[in-house]
């Protein structure tokens, strides 16, 4: 292995990153505490609700329809809220079920990554999968969530999953409508206050009500009237939802590739000391259950090389383990280890189980021939002398490559 300084370059760069990418977080929560917290921002959002209340008063509107208006404007908020979140996540699951990719565990979402790579011929994409793989599992999720979202077949998905989410909490507002204005009017001291905490409990599992300050509204005294109020407001709220855009699904905490990526990428990705192949357990910390892969690959691609020249080794680590060679477990390191017994390297070695075989994916074969040149720049080292290609594997197409991963 090569040892590698960091450069005060690159640390500005990734410091850059790593805040840019903070940024919105930061600035959401920040937001978020000064209206929960800070007496003046409280006061400011509340301040057109207060206006209105007067206007409305000063108008000569009843209680009820008053307080039949905040309702409605809470509940715009909210269901627009609930909708886009329930949307997000039942546009997951429908890609989870019926897109390829997404139908499987990670080792099928891998499968689909190579395959994209390889019909692309993205060597950047494939340096990313080699040194960063979930980086690159999230990136190909993304862009395969975007290209479905925005083809005609999803578009009519997604906007049909919206409208039912839309009609199913328009039914439970209704419900709720009914049940809080019934139970009051049973309540021989039904008031106001008592109505609001019905209401809000109802929604509660679904919507993101908070409770309205009733003490205004003490003279209400016709919850029928209310209700109707309500019920006029909701039928507006309702017409002018159906008309939601799917961009309006990127505005809220719940979005379908996130939902993805948190649902297929949620497992190991611990990769081989030697050639980066990523441990295709399923569950994250699968101890002492040790890291495993169906198929390694050439230890160079990884940038590994023989000691003391600049070849990178062309041999796959099953063939490795099996031979009479051996490696140094680090670069500042004196020891020399067989490779029969990669296990004595040291935990990162002890870790994983490589079977001793000659299996050969034909996908890496085809990936080091027609990625020759890139990998050489890349790693400053060459596939010669020891390390030099066979001359089959240049045999291998593309098409032959990616049939060989299923």
């Amino acid at each position: 292995m090569r040892k590698y300084a960091l450069k005060k370059e690159f640390t500005v760069d990734l410091l850059l990153y790593v805040f840019h990418r903070a940024e919105r977080w930061l600035s959401e929560s920040h937001m978020k505490f000064k209206l929960n917290n800070d007496a003046h921002s409280y006061v400011e959002s509340k301040k057109m609700q207060y206006y209105n209340i007067f206007r409305s008063f000063c108008k000569g509107s009843s209680s009820a329809v008053v307080l039949g208006q905040l309702v409605c404007d809470k509940l715009k908020s909210s269901t627009v809220e609930a909708v886009c979140n329930q949307t997000a996540i039942d546009f997951a699951h429908e890609m989870k079920c019926n897109y390829p990719a997404f139908n499987g565990n990670r080792s099928n979402l891998e499968k689909h990554v190579l395959k994209s790579l390889a019909e692309n011929e993205d060597i950047d994409g494939f340096i990313t999968y080699i040194h960063q793989p979930r980086d690159q599992a999230e990136t190909y999720i993304r862009e395969e969530v975007e290209k479905y979202i925005s083809s005609k077949q999803g578009k009519e998905k997604a906007l049909k999953i919206l409208k039912r989410n839309l009609e199913s909490i328009n039914t439970l507002v209704s419900q709720a409508l009914n049940g809080a204005t019934e139970k009051v009017k049973k309540e021989k001291k039904g008031d106001p206050d008592m109505w609001m905490e019905e209401f809000s409990s109802l929604l509660k599992d679904k919507l993101t009500f908070n409770t309205i300050c009733c003490q205004n509204f003490s003279d209400l005294n016709s919850f029928d009237f209310l209700k109707e109020e309500i019920e006029k407001g909701l039928v507006s709220i309702i017409k002018e939802l159906s008309s939601l855009s799917l961009d309006n699904m990127r505005k809220f905490r719940m979005k379908p590739d996130e939902i993805l990526i948190d649902q297929l990428c949620d497992c190991c990705w611990v990769t081989c000391p030697f050639c980066a192949a990523v441990c295709t357990n399923t569950v994250k910390n699968h101890s002492p259950d040790k890291h495993s892969v169906l198929f390694h690959r050439p230890s160079g691609i990884n940038g590994c090389h023989i000691r003391g020249t600049q070849d990178l080794v062309i041999d796959f680590c099953t063939t490795l383990v099996a031979s009479d060679r051996s490696f140094v477990p680090s670069h500042d390191s004196e020891d020399i280890i067989p490779f029969k017994e990669y296990q004595r390297g040291g935990e990162k070695y002890a870790s994983w189980e490589i079977t001793p075989d000659e299996s050969k994916l034909t996908y890496w074969k085809w990936f080091v021939c027609r990625f020759e040149k890139q990998l050489e720049d890349h790693h400053t080292l060459k596939f010669q002398g020891g390390g030099e290609i066979p001359s089959e594997w240049r045999d291998h197409k593309k098409q032959e490559a990616i049939d060989s991963l299923d």
